[in-house]
């Protein structure tokens, strides 16, 4: 019986640690000179819905589409405008608001008489909690450090499935001849899952985060004696976070009004080397396939601004791939290749085109 035994308990045992849960801490958080190529899509469709989760799932979000990419490096806050250091490298004054990384943010659209551009947000990384500390912003031209009354606790550390907090966070200035603005923020955050994600990029060990955002702005205008308080739509963001991963590797945001979602883009990284920042998109374009659906085979054509390494395949959207298309280096200009189909089973599938600076999706729907 003890021989049977034995090697049954260390199948178990390999089992349970090959699916164990990750813990994300401090360690985890980016650091100046970490580059991401940040692929984003607003069409989900065909794929689980973001609200699933639990423990020991996998999520397969390897069909996923990028409709734009962009490159994102996270800076050293020495490198930042000087202007807008003025709290965010100043041991002595401000130590609770010197930052270890900073990082270019969206621009808002104008609030009524104010307009924020060029923005550069501040984080501080400590063994204990991840911190959002201000921004830098040129405000109606002017370039202003703005630090934050009540600081944004975006992680606690360490991770752990299960976990919850929540933090409010609020900033404001005063605008020269105009008047007052402010920001406040309530954060909630819910690890309810842990597994393997499955994204274009590969297959990782997850952690999952729900975040909840309840955010509104405040602006007063002296002129005319008058404030206006405007609250945001909830937005609820899912993160799936990777040991030595700086950011998600995937982030759904869905803006939430009246329970119903109104908005959802998602987000999933790939880091990257800096020496390889330029985007196959600058190199690949006028991708088409024709017919699609397909039946027996499919005219894929496509444009090459130089000569370049490319490799084509097709993919099932469990991440097999089913037919290798081309394989070699191509001189610039148009391309015309046939894709058979004839042998494979109704559905989608994912036509893959990879060179040395990224990577391009499209799909391809079969139908018998």
């Amino acid at each position: 019986m003890k021989t049977y035994l034995l090697p049954g308990l260390l199948f178990l045992i390999i089992g349970n640690t090959a699916i164990s849960q990750i813990i994300i801490t401090q360690a985890d958080m980016p650091q100046p000179g970490d580059t991401i190529r940040l692929s984003t899509t607003t069409d989900t469709t065909g794929l689980p819905a973001p609200a699933y989760t639990g423990a020991g799932v996998t999520w397969n979000y390897a069909s996923l589409v990028a409709q734009s990419q962009t490159i994102d490096t996270f800076l050293s806050v020495s490198s930042t405008p000087l202007a807008y250091q003025l709290f965010f490298n100043d041991a002595i004054l401000y130590p609770n608001y010197v930052s270890t990384v900073a990082q270019t943010g969206a621009t808002p659209p104008a609030l009524g008489p104010i307009t924020i551009k060029d923005v550069i947000n501040y984080y501080k990384d400590e063994s204990s909690n991840y911190e959002s500390v201000g921004y830098g912003a040129s405000i109606n031209s002017i370039p202003t450090s703005v630090k934050d009354d009540t600081i944004d606790v975006v992680y606690k550390f360490p991770m752990n499935y299960g976990n919850s907090d929540s933090c409010n966070s609020s900033s404001h200035i005063g605008i020269t001849s105009l008047g007052y603005y402010g920001t406040h923020q309530k954060r909630v955050n819910h690890v309810d899952g842990w597994g393997t994600l499955i994204t274009p990029y590969g297959t990782f060990s997850v952690l999952r985060v729900t975040t909840l955002i309840y955010a509104s702005d405040s602006i007063y205008v002296d002129t005319f004696h008058f404030g206006l308080n405007t609250a945001q739509p909830e937005q609820i963001q899912y993160k799936w976070l990777g040991n030595g991963h700086p950011m998600p590797l995937l982030q759904i945001n869905e803006n939430v009004v009246a329970n119903k979602p109104v908005y959802q883009n998602t987000v999933y990284p790939d880091k990257v080397h800096p020496a390889s920042i330029a985007s196959i998109q600058s190199l690949v374009s006028n991708i088409m396939l024709y017919p699609n659906p397909a039946a027996e085979s499919s005219l894929l054509n496509y444009t090459l601004a130089s000569t370049t390494e490319l490799n084509i395949s097709l993919f099932s959207v469990d991440g097999r791939c089913v037919r290798k298309v081309f394989e070699g280096t191509q001189a610039a200009g148009n391309h015309h290749l046939t894709i058979n189909t004839t042998q494979l089973s109704s559905g989608i599938y994912l036509v893959k085109l990879t060179g040395t600076n990224g990577q391009l999706v499209t799909r391809l729907a079969v139908l018998h």
